[in-house]
């Protein structure tokens, strides 16, 4: 996959599939357990969510 297919933030995430950031949010067990968002640390320990552009449209087809 090409680095321009990963979404970073769940803004991007929800940018993408066209709902709000807190729409999302409400998924994020069952995305996180369908291995379909993963998190990744910044510096400074920080983490933040990122997602695969086809693994989330996979995801939204199926709802």
């Amino acid at each position: 996959m090409d680095r321009n297919d990963l979404l970073m933030g769940w803004k991007q995430i929800a940018a993408f599939l066209g709902v709000s950031e807190r729409s999302i949010r409400g998924y994020r067990g069952p995305l996180l357990e369908d291995g379909r968002i993963f998190y990744r640390r910044r510096r400074l320990g920080k983490k933040y969510v990122c997602a695969w552009q086809d693994d989330i449209r996979q995801w939204a087809k199926s709802r």
